[in-house]
């Protein structure tokens, strides 16, 4: 069974700050998208308690006043930061679609991408609800964890006899058993714990994706498992 994972964000150290020079001069947007990469890294290797505004210019090679021109406050810059976040972690939802593998491998897969994305460690463990900084922080990430449950919801109708609302619910169950299986993990006490963990889960997942039967000529790669594992539909792509 492949053991899925995503490469990690480049971490931020302190030469990234030497390797930027104070002095270059840039267009606005340009600058504006080089402090919100810079901020993306500076974050998730510290964490949005641990970080400060003047870590972020730093890294950037400005003075504060810079950064301040371009973002008001570290909540504002971090709520950006989120966006950037979410988009990443969309396109590895979309990609489920496209996983060569039975639906056993493709749940297993999502949980542990999910898992590594989501490290708690960082600051992204925000999206496992161990983390809450403001309301309006908060209320952006309810709304990123929405659209994944959109998105997954799309995976599933294009692999099974699955309607609209049902593909919804289960996908915000879905996000939400991932959540909970992330905490699971970062407690485990070690990798073979955390093996098994993946297997009770995914189980759990898989009885109940293969309630619904899948489609004909599903629109995912892959094999789709129905509730009868002997009873399959392979995707033509």
């Amino acid at each position: 069974m492949p053991r899925s994972a995503l490469l990690p964000l480049p971490s931020y150290s302190e030469a990234d700050a030497m390797t930027t020079s104070p002095t270059a001069r840039m267009p606005r947007a340009q600058r504006r998208t080089q402090l919100l990469e810079l901020a993306t890294r500076v974050f998730t290797e510290k964490g949005f308690q641990s970080t400060s505004m003047d870590d972020i210019a730093a890294a950037a090679g400005v003075t504060k006043p810079v950064l301040y021109q371009h973002f008001e406050s570290k909540e504002s810059l971090y709520v950006e930061v989120l966006d950037i976040i979410a988009e990443s972690m969309l396109a590895e939802v979309r990609a489920l679609g496209e996983h060569q593998g039975d639906t056993t491998s493709r749940v297993r897969s999502g949980l542990h991408r999910f898992y590594r994305f989501v490290a708690l460690d960082n600051s992204l463990r925000l999206f496992t609800g161990h983390e809450m900084i403001s309301e309006a922080v908060q209320e952006r990430v309810v709304a990123v964890l929405d659209r994944l449950a959109v998105e997954l919801a799309g995976v599933m109708t294009a692999s099974r006899r699955i309607g609209p609302e049902q593909s919804r619910a289960l996908g915000r169950a879905f996000i939400a058993v991932a959540q909970t299986t992330a905490q699971l993990l970062h407690s485990a006490a070690d990798e073979a714990e955390r093996e098994e963990l993946l297997d009770t889960m995914t189980t759990t997942m898989v009885h109940g994706l293969t309630g619904f039967a899948p489609l004909e000529n599903p629109r995912v790669a892959g094999v789709v498992l129905g509730a009868d594992t002997g009873s399959s539909s392979c995707a033509d792509a």
